[in-house]
């Protein structure tokens, strides 16, 4: 009876340490619970931030480009003058190679180098002694060839077509090649402006046939590459003697017209 006793004494025990430690490890578990919930709650209460957003410049938009300086008008051209009252007088006539053109209510009229609205403005003023309130516009239908001219001591002086990227050596070729009289440390790049005047530069060819130096000067449209048998200082006996003869429609340039060198 006793032994028996006892043995039920020893089983209470044993339940009673099973609960106590079932008790710690839950009691141990809530404190690690409530803890990893109090830092969930500071980390929510913080500031919040948002990404930072980098712009990138592929997706940017694009800049409004330099509007271009307005178009002038050049030999080749085709052009539609259209009277707004009087549309008999329309006529649809291209610029001849001596820089004019032909209209009835005006007769010859030089137009190279003119905007179509100074043209406009130019057709009303001739215009006015025959057409009452003329009001006239111009519109270039087609792009004329462009042309760079070569004189001097070149194999085949005259015009030859623009290609694009063109350098003087380049264009010189195109007519041949150099002369044995020419000089090629002297040659001249003549450009006619809109005003009617000229700007001249010196080009030193003989460095880049010789020496192989780059060129840096690209050809642009009615420019003149005039190349010399002697050292010119003086760009008006150029013009007069030499390149008129290329280019008719060229104007007189002032007098004691100086040169640059590029």
């Amino acid at each position: 009876m006793r032994t028996k006793t006892l043995g039920n004494l020893r089983r209470r025990r044993y339940r009673l340490a099973a609960v106590e430690r079932r008790s710690l490890t839950v009691a141990g578990a809530v404190p690690v619970v409530i803890v990893g919930l109090a830092l969930g709650l500071v980390a929510g209460c913080g500031p919040h931030r948002s990404p930072e957003v980098t712009e990138i410049a592929a997706l940017s938009p694009v800049p409004p480009g330099t509007p271009g300086p307005e178009y002038r008008i050049a030999i080749g051209d085709e052009l539609h003058v259209r009277f707004l009252y009087q549309p008999d007088n329309n006529e649809q006539l291209p610029v001849r190679p001596d820089g004019r053109i032909s209209l009835g209510v005006t007769g010859e009229m030089d137009v190279v180098g003119l905007t179509p609205t100074e043209l406009e403005k130019l057709i009303e003023e001739r215009s006015a002694g025959k057409l009452r309130n003329p009001e006239v516009t111009v519109v270039v239908t087609k792009v004329g060839d462009k042309y760079v001219y070569v004189g001097g001591e070149v194999a085949k002086p005259g015009a030859i077509p623009l290609q694009p990227g063109m350098t003087p050596l380049q264009a010189v070729m195109q007519t041949g090649g150099f002369k044995m009289t020419a000089k090629k440390d002297s040659v001249v790049l003549i450009t006619p402006s809109a005003d009617g005047k000229f700007q001249a530069s010196r080009i030193n060819l003989q460095q880049v046939v010789e020496d192989g130096v780059p060129e840096r000067v690209r050809l642009r449209a009615n420019e003149v590459v005039f190349v010399p048998k002697s050292w010119i200082g003086n760009m008006n006996e150029v013009v007069d003697l030499y390149v008129r003869g290329l280019i008719p429609a060229l104007p007189h340039v002032g007098v004691g017209y100086s040169l640059s060198n590029l």
